[in-house]
């Protein structure tokens, strides 16, 4: 991947969040449409949120929220010029069903090349 790969990866959830330009979503649209790694990653944030939203109908207790907020970690590690980034995300929703849950784990490498 490259570093205008990180770079995309980095702003997908702004984007999936409008939380951009409309210049930077053409951006990254553009970069998606030329790179089909990303454009992987793109689809599976994409799906979750998706998920997520259809699964979050009602408001989860505060207690819960908390414990959630909790059990959220990140982890980095550095070897060899490569760091590798594992982030664990822990999604409970309150449904009419009972309580739905998901741990979504994502872990990213990137590389970096000296000289």
């Amino acid at each position: 991947m490259s570093a205008e790969c990180d770079g995309v990866l980095e702003r997908i959830y702004a984007v999936l969040d409008g939380e951009v330009s409309a210049g930077e979503i053409a951006e990254i649209h553009a970069h998606l449409e030329a790179c089909p790694p990303c454009l992987d990653e793109y689809e599976v944030e994409v799906a979750l949120k998706a998920l997520v939203r259809r699964c979050c109908v009602e408001q989860a207790p505060v207690e819960l929220r908390e414990r959630i907020r909790a059990s959220l970690t990140t982890s980095t590690s550095s070897t060899g010029g490569t760091v590798t980034t594992t982030t664990t995300t822990a999604v409970t929703a309150a449904t009419a069903a009972g309580v739905e849950s998901a741990v979504v784990t994502r872990t990213t490498r990137v590389t970096r090349l000296d000289g």
